[in-house]
């Protein structure tokens, strides 16, 4: 069962575009579901990595490093 562990929000006065990102963990892997205006737009799956590097993905999302 997933459990969610983080979200991130981004920043509207910085940025034009309404993201979030949900960080959760399955008990093996962690899982970045990465949201626009609110619709899913992707999910990954880190596997073999910290808490921190999925949450730095989540980061990434919100930010708009990642497209």
């Amino acid at each position: 069962m997933k459990r969610q562990v983080s979200e991130f929000y981004s920043d509207r006065s910085r940025h034009s575009f309404n993201r979030t990102a949900v960080v959760s963990y399955d008990g093996n892997s962690f899982i970045v579901d990465m949201f626009e205006d609110n619709l899913l737009i992707k999910s990954r799956v880190i596997e073999g990595h910290t808490l921190q590097y999925a949450e730095d993905c989540a980061e990434n999302w919100v930010l708009g490093v990642i497209k």
